[in-house]
């Protein structure tokens, strides 16, 4: 495989600082609406849904 490339260019990839260059794209925006949801849908179902003593956290948090 090295005698495809010059030996200048193999010395100057054996000296790489960081590492081989990993391209990736962003989350797509189904995945990014999705999780907010979830953790939109955790919190609403704590703060209505949890009953403490005959109320629910959002009742007992307004006062």
């Amino acid at each position: 495989m090295s005698q495809l490339f010059r030996k200048e260019a193999m010395e100057r990839r054996s000296r790489a600082l960081f590492g081989e260059v990993v391209l990736c794209g962003p989350l797509p925006l189904w995945c990014v609406g999705v999780l907010i949801m979830g953790v939109g849908s955790m919190i609403g179902g704590i703060l209505f849904g949890i009953d403490v003593n005959g109320q629910t956290i959002w009742s007992w948090l307004r006062g």
